[in-house]
Formats: C-alpha cells, structure tokens, sequence
C-alpha cells in the first residue's frame, strides 16, 4: 500500500513537471514568435520607410567641388579654387548630360559662364560670392532634371521616395543663400511636398493615392519655381 501511494505520488509529480515543461515551451514558442513578427515587422518598415534613416544627405559631386572652391576663395588660395571649379565643371556637366529638356540650352550657357569664372579665378580675381551666384543656376537646373527623372520612376519602388528626398534636401541647400521671397516660396514648397510624401507612406490606401496624385501636382509647382528663379 505504502509503495502504491509512493507510486501515484511520482506519475503526479511526473505529471506536473510534464505539464510544467510544456507551458514553459508554449511560452518560449510564443515569445519567440512575438520575437519574430517584430522582426518581420520592422524589416518591412525599414524597407518601406528606410529614407527616413538616413542621417545625412548625400552632396552631388559638382556641388562637394563648388563648395570646396567657395572655402578656398575666402581663403585667397585662388589656384586650389580653379582646381576645384574644374572639377565641379566637369561633374555638373555628367549630372546634366541626361537632360533633353526644355532648359538645356540655359544649362550650356550656365556651364559656360562657370568656365569664365574659372579664368578669373585662375588670375586672383573671382570672391566666394561671384562663385556662389554663378554655379547656382546650373544646380537649380540639375535639380530640375532630378525631379523629372522621380516622375519616371514607378511609384512602387521604394528608391522612388529616396529620390525624391534626395532631390528636396539639394533644394533646400541650394536655396538657403537665395533672397528672402525666393528663399520663403522654396521652403513652403519643399515642406509641402515633404508632407505629401508622408502621406503616401504612411496613408490608406485610398489616401496614399491621392497624396501620389497630389504628389505629382506638387513636383510640377517644384519645376515650376525653379525656371522662375534661375
């Protein structure tokens, strides 16, 4: 009797460590699906949403040389400073060689005007802001050609939203030096056409829609302002 009650004692102890056992493993199972799901979560997100990562914009080569140029200017080493406006020449003149569009005779005229600036740098005779007030047409007007290029990317491509923040982040640099009201009409532009892209990200589906279509309005109000101001 006394083995028997030792007997059923263990098989429900058994029991017990049995039962315990398998809650613990429907918990890990549980935890680790969770665990995966915000995984497979925030993969799609960052896929999706992966631009607003980005810690910092990426310059275009001309406007790296063109910058570089404007320090060596205030620093009177106007040899380094030709240097570096060759340089930006020669990479404006790739960032714009796709451009078929209705400016590109003004583009030339720009990159030529750039060349007589280099000769004047080359004799100690161009400031930084001569530099500044000649290279930015022909940065507008890439831009310019940057927003065409978004209106052919397929709007279900994520790089199409990386383009296009892109291409704001240069306007609003390329802007920053500009007079008041074309300075103020850039940044009501820009901040609108930023609100738009959100909306297409982050809306319903028929909401993420419209904000595409308005999208499309908003970029053309962009090129708009840029011929207005070059």
């Amino acid at each position: 009797m006394k083995t028997g009650i030792i007997f059923s004692t263990t098989l429900a102890a058994l029991g017990i460590g049995i039962l315990q056992t398998g809650c613990e493993s429907k918990k890990k199972a549980e935890a680790q699906y969770h665990a995966d799901s915000l995984q497979s979560d925030k993969i799609a997100y960052d896929t999706v949403y992966k631009s607003e990562e980005i810690a910092e914009p990426v310059l275009a080569a001309s406007e790296k040389h063109f910058n570089t140029a404007v320090k060596y200017l205030d620093e009177k080493d106007y040899p380094k400073a030709s240097a570096e406006i060759s340089e930006g020449i020669s990479a404006i003149r790739k960032e714009g060689a796709q451009d078929k569009g209705a400016l590109k005779a003004e583009f030339t005229q720009s990159v030529n005007h750039l060349q007589q600036l280099q000769k004047q740098a080359e004799k100690g005779k161009l400031t930084s802001a001569d530099l500044k007030k000649g290279f930015w047409p022909a940065e507008m007007m890439v831009t310019h050609y940057k927003i065409e290029e978004w209106e052919n990317i397929p709007e279900f491509e994520v790089k199409s939203n990386d383009h296009l923040r892109a291409v704001l982040d240069g306007l609003e640099r390329k802007t920053a030096d500009t007079e008041a009201s074309a300075k103020q009409e850039g940044k009501r532009l820009i901040d609108e056409t930023r609100t738009l892209l959100k909306k297409t990200e982050r809306g319903a589906d028929a909401d993420a829609k419209k904000a595409q279509a308005d999208l499309k309005q908003q970029t053309a109000k962009l090129k708009a302002y840029i011929r207005k101001n070059i």
